[in-house]
């Protein structure tokens, strides 16, 4: 769950997999990046830049297509999702973390319109008329009954603005192994693109973008989504199915539940995309916490570009992975500076921590 939030090297310290010390994960980077992120976004757009206007795609069921995932690296990392959805604009929302691409993502207004150029203030830190927020299109969306298309934050290392990782889950929990829901997610695969950072999403994690995933360390959602209490968004880190789970009983009980809140939170026509994600993670993601996975960075799907307008493809600089177990690692170690936790097993906590 969220406590949410490359240059070719730094893809290898993402197969560093540093136990995080609580449950939930962390808020993704709702500010305007200054350093060590990097130095802050002058906002200027490029003069030809506009923001995606691509229409969403339904996420309500399954979208029939003969859409293939991209294959895996011959060496794949270990990693775990979390999740979060704060409502911010994101890291990659400034054009100055995105040069490379020549534009950055869209970010929309209160009213999820999307705003032309990129120097607007985040909802995250301001309350100004023009301050930008998460577009709704940037939920979660079924292709098939085993693919699934998102949008994540990672580590806070390199130029990952509109990389796209392939996530294969194995049917394990990261904190609790035998968490049910991540049983379910067995031989599913999600393709996500990275739209965003977190100084505390740790390598190998990917913070999903999640409606009702959890706000984390920023929260623009109870402004944005018109509401009467922060304790509508659930816990404050894990978001519904937290809540859900504070209040006991079976793991069919608990998506129930959640399903009841993003019924509840989601209820007017105009958060359409927002409950078809909410509930996404009911269905398609069986309300998992934390699943475990094997990942590898990817050729972009153009249905991801299309809805983000980040496209690397052009640039043809898709990383390997080093592979999570053991071998020779090149790591960036400057996560463990904070402390490396229990031993994960991956070859960068050797790298970084071992004796």
């Amino acid at each position: 769950m969220s406590r949410a939030a490359l240059v070719v090297l730094a893809l290898t310290l993402a197969c560093s997999d540093p136990a995080a010390d609580v449950v939930d994960a962390g808020s993704a980077d709702g500010a305007e990046p200054l350093a060590p992120d990097g130095a802050a976004s002058d906002g200027a757009a490029p003069a030809d830049a506009a923001p995606s206007d691509a229409a969403p795609t339904s996420t309500d069921g399954f979208v029939p297509a003969d859409a293939e995932p991209p294959p895996p690296a011959a060496s794949t990392c270990r990693g775990y999702a979390t999740r979060y959805w704060d409502c911010c604009k994101a890291h990659c929302g400034w054009s100055g973390n995105a040069t490379e691409l020549g534009t950055a993502l869209a970010s929309c207004s209160i009213d999820d319109v999307p705003q032309a150029g990129f120097d607007q203030p985040s909802s995250c830190g301001s309350d100004a008329a023009d301050a930008g927020y998460t577009c709704f299109s940037m939920a979660p969306r079924a292709v098939t009954e085993t693919l699934a298309y998102g949008f994540a934050a990672v580590p806070a290392a390199g130029a990952v603005c509109g990389r796209c990782y392939r996530l294969d889950f194995d049917g394990t929990g990261h904190y609790d192994p035998a968490d049910p829901g991540s049983a379910t997610l067995a031989g599913k695969t999600m393709i996500v693109q990275a739209t965003n950072i977190g100084h505390d999403v740790g390598g190998g994690q990917f913070d999903i973008l999640i409606p009702g995933g959890g706000v984390g360390l920023f929260n623009a959602c109870t402004r944005q989504w018109g509401l009467e209490s922060d304790a509508l968004l659930g816990a404050q880190y894990g978001g519904f199915l937290t809540a859900c789970k504070e209040a006991g009983g079976s793991h069919d009980q608990v998506r129930s539940c959640v399903r009841t809140r993003c019924e509840q939170v989601f209820d007017e026509p105009r958060f359409a995309d927002l409950r078809a994600g909410c509930e996404w993670f009911v269905d398609w993601y069986a309300a998992a916490d934390n699943p475990n996975l094997d990942w590898s960075e990817v050729a972009c799907p153009a249905d991801l570009v299309g809805l983000s307008g980040l496209d690397r493809r052009p640039l043809d600089d898709v990383a390997l992975c080093a592979g999570g177990e053991g071998g020779e690692c090149e790591c960036d170690c400057a996560w463990a500076a904070g402390g490396c936790g229990e031993d994960d097993g991956s070859c960068c906590w050797d790298a970084c921590c071992g004796e």
